[in-house]
């Protein structure tokens, strides 16, 4: 850069030797100063010393793991039970406990959370009536619904953390606890105790025989009982269970089949992918009809659901549909062509399926926490299921 000498304006590179043009001086060219020697940088700043560096390192890695920790606390999918377990679901909230009426008065929705479902004639009208836990907190009690009505008949005295449930036959119904290596006896009729049967493990299963059960308890082992008096004895007509009987095992097999007159109804999963259903109508050996369904399984510990009944001259499907697979659907398929008589939303059914089962009029469905009687003609709600009038 040139420069006047004078004044110090900037001179283009023709001015050389010549005559400043803004302060008139002579021979104004004059070569800017080179630059100084680089000042020294400077010193750096003291850093904190290496324990407490060390010690702010591990406090940044504990807050890492704890925001890890609770991210994943709230993203992961509620775990399903062990197989040996009868819950279907871990507990709803006190939100859902409080919508279905848990342990309410007479004439509040009865919460049943549970998929043991069985039935007996509590009130002598020779219509089946659906028998299940009435669940609480940690304690529920054995509730007898009236299968025409609705309308609870009587609840038992309170269970420990409610878990085995079977009706041996129509005046019989035999409970336990998660916990407590007691078999009990239920009069169907009143739900009054008639004995108590203390077994070597916690009891989960029962197989029915003549005037005796066997019992499948949680360790594996096996014990048979007689109806009459609790007494622990063998039951020759009925079977030890296998180790994988039992509601959660049931709706795991893949196919299910029912009997719809003379036409055998298979339901099958895809296991591979989606779980697609499809249907197969067999009369004997000979295949009738083959029907992909507008519909899935449900999915729980990573294999489907599959939830069949033949009621009404048809077999009934309960599936799932919807992007996150949580929006129910109830058709019913025509056992002679599979012919699908309807297929409709099945929201008025609640949230997840815990158990479906056909028993007379109705086809009997637990789910979101509640027992609904489906009309199987039109896939419709007939009734929700109402707690018992509290003993005196």
């Amino acid at each position: 850069m040139r420069l006047c000498r004078s004044c110090g304006a900037s001179l283009e590179a023709g001015d050389g030797g010549g005559t400043c043009p803004r302060c008139g001086a002579d021979d104004p060219v004059a070569t800017a100063a080179a630059p100084g020697p680089r000042a020294p940088d400077a010193a750096p700043a003291a850093g904190p010393p290496k324990a407490v560096k060390v010690a702010l390192a591990a406090a940044m890695a504990v807050v890492g793991v704890g925001f890890a920790v609770m991210f994943v606390a709230r993203v992961d999918p509620p775990q399903d039970p062990a197989p040996r377990s009868r819950r279907a679901t871990a507990r709803p909230g006190a939100s859902a406990r409080s919508e279905a009426g848990s342990l309410g008065p007479a004439g509040a929705p009865l919460a049943t959370y549970l998929d043991a479902l069985c039935f007996a004639d509590a009130n002598g009208d020779d219509v089946p009536d659906p028998v299940v836990w009435q669940d609480g907190e940690t304690r529920g009690q054995v509730v007898a619904v009236d299968g025409r009505s609705g309308q609870g008949i009587w609840a038992s005295q309170p269970f420990e953390k409610p878990d085995a449930l079977a009706c041996p036959d129509r005046t019989t119904v035999l409970a336990g606890g998660e916990e407590d290596p007691t078999l009990r006896a239920l009069d169907a009729r009143t739900g009054k105790e008639r004995w108590a049967a203390k077994l070597p493990a916690v009891p989960d299963e029962v197989v029915r025989g003549d005037g005796c059960v066997t019992v499948l308890m949680k360790d594996g082992a096996t014990a048979g009982i007689k109806l009459d008096g609790g007494e622990v004895a063998d039951c020759p007509g009925a079977p030890p269970p296998a180790a994988t009987a039992g509601r959660f095992w049931e709706r795991k097999r893949n196919p299910q089949v029912v009997q719809v007159g003379d036409v055998e109804v298979a339901l099958t999963a895809k296991t591979d992918g989606q779980p697609t259903l499809a249907a197969e109508g067999r009369r004997g050996t000979t295949s009738l009809w083959k029907q992909s369904l507008p519909a899935r399984a449900p999915v729980s510990g990573g294999r489907p659901d599959l939830f069949l009944a033949g009621s009404g001259g048809a077999a009934v499907v309960l599936g799932v549909d919807g992007a996150d697979a949580s929006e129910l659907r109830i058709l019913a398929l025509d056992p002679a062509s599979g012919a699908i008589r309807y297929e409709r939303a099945a929201g008025h059914l609640g949230g997840k399926v815990a158990a479906v089962k056909a028993s007379g009029p109705y086809v009997y469905v637990v789910s979101g926490a509640a027992l609904r009687a489906v009309d199987p003609a039109t896939g419709d709600a007939v009734w929700r299921a109402t707690a018992p009038p509290k003993a005196p």
